[in-house]
């Protein structure tokens, strides 16, 4: 029997929301649903249909994008904080934030000498970061196609490590392709996020939402009275709901002395009591064995269960591996108690001189003391608010929840030569504690020491020339 196949991209998205559900309760074409649109006109169709179709999904068949520009590190991340997130924000790793606004979440004069003095360290590291990396790696015409090629993987390492001296309050940028219905349920998750700056950003995006389609968003969706049962509920939980803290991860995975001294020296706990291993290896073991490099594992081996991984990552890496979006990797709450993350200072020590690199931690420490004085000049302060005054370098407890599946891919994919020098050795040994687990596994991550590559200079969009 002959079959049709139409691709149909033209038109609004409340209305391409409609003609999908249709076929839930007409057997018609979309051709004879087009004719219906093209008569009645956009919005009127949605107006004929809609209020009596009884069933949320119809919002997840009508997809918007937002731009969102201007706002902190922290909103970005809040907004990501999605299972169902598409889109890409502005990188630390490739662009010069040097002319970058950052917010003060206190307006006072002295939280604002805070952010301003961040945004000089960092100009300042960054030069003599550059400066550095020239003489460590000067230009082998064999390694680099190009000069330019060689500039700009030593501006991409110097951006790697300067990012580490910007403040969560810098501002960023940030795209959300989303459908129609996680976009709603994602504000009104919002809505009550401990920080006053996510808040309102969720109540404008909701505004320019809702006048673009009006059929798809309530007026009382955004509602932050918490007058209604479940609005109370999640301001209740809102804290544990938007963060994590290490207080958080220690209660529930009762860490020993020795795991948080193995935390510190850079290991990675694994749990594994919601993990069927021995199940895994007797009915998996040739899907797993058998597998190419590349190749995606079978979506049920995802019923076996989860690793529930927990390290040390500073928030500029916990950034990265918080774009995977199959497993949990929820939010931490950021503070100083570990202080930067040791790479960072080693390519610190590395690439300065004596001098430069201990005015530079006497700086970072000056910085941090700053913070903590903030409430004798009678600033009331938060430790979600002191956020936006700590840099993309210190470190936080993260824990991650990923699957077998999930635990390949992250581990690969972030254990190549291109990713963060930081992120790569905890990508390794989540490989490291699978491979231990499961031996017969087929593995295929990147184990070098060394992540210096001359792709990172290659990795740009740029206007072609003719």
């Amino acid at each position: 029997m002959p079959h049709d196949v139409f691709v149909v991209d033209d038109r609004h998205p409340e209305d391409m929301a409609m003609l999908q559900a249709l076929y839930s309760r007409s057997p018609a074409s979309v051709v004879t649903h087009l004719e219906k649109l093209k008569a009645s006109g956009s919005g009127k169709f949605m107006d004929q249909y809609y209020v009596g179709y009884g069933h949320a999904s119809i919002g997840d068949c009508g997809s918007t994008t937002c731009f969102i520009e201007q706002v902190s590190m922290l909103v970005a991340k809040a907004v990501q904080e999605n299972p169902l997130y598409n889109g890409q924000e502005a990188s630390t790793r490739y662009l010069d934030y040097t002319q970058q606004a950052i917010i003060d979440p206190y307006n006072h004069p002295a939280s604002t000498a805070i952010q301003n003095r961040w945004k000089e360290i960092y100009n300042d590291t960054l030069a003599k970061l550059i400066a550095g990396l020239e003489k460590q790696r000067p230009f082998d015409p064999v390694a680099y196609k190009n000069e330019k090629v060689w500039q700009g993987t030593l501006n991409a390492r110097g951006f790697d490590i300067a990012r580490s001296l910007l403040p969560l309050g810098t501002t960023t940028l940030l795209s959300w392709s989303t459908s129609l219905r996680q976009a709603r349920d994602n504000l009104r998750r919002l809505k009550v996020h401990p920080l006053a700056e996510v808040r309102e950003v969720a109540q404008s995006l909701f505004a320019k939402l809702r006048e673009r389609y009006p059929h798809s968003f309530r007026a009382d969706d955004m509602d932050d009275s918490g007058s209604a049962p479940r609005d109370a509920y999640a301001q209740k939980n809102a804290l544990r709901t938007h963060y994590q803290t290490s207080e958080d991860i220690d209660a529930r995975f009762h860490l020993t002395e020795a795991e948080r001294k193995a935390l510190v020296a850079g290991e990675v706990i694994a749990r594994r009591g919601s993990l069927d291993l021995d199940g895994l290896k007797k009915n998996e073991g040739e899907v797993l064995a058998s597998r190419p490099q590349g190749a995606a594992l079978p979506w049920r081996l995802n019923a076996y269960g989860s690793y529930n991984f927990v390290f040390l990552l500073d928030y500029g890496s916990f950034r990265d591996i918080q774009r995977h979006r199959n497993g949990v990797c929820q939010i931490p709450l950021l503070d100083d108690r570990y202080g930067l993350h040791p790479w960072y200072l080693d390519q610190f020590k590395t690439l300065m001189d004596e001098a430069d690199y201990k005015n530079l931690l006497d700086a970072i420490d000056a910085q941090v003391k700053a913070v903590a004085a903030l409430p004798a000049q009678g600033i009331a302060t938060t430790p979600q608010q002191n956020q936006y005054l700590f840099p993309m370098g210190m470190q936080a407890l993260v824990h991650t929840s990923y699957s077998v599946n999930e635990t390949v891919y992250v581990g690969e994919l972030r254990s190549g030569k291109t990713v963060h020098g930081s992120l790569r050795p905890v990508a390794q040994k989540m490989l490291n504690i699978l491979a231990a687990d499961v031996p017969e596994a087929a593995l295929y991550g990147d184990h070098d020491s060394d992540n210096w590559t001359a792709k990172r200079g290659e990795q740009t969009i740029a206007r072609k020339t003719e």
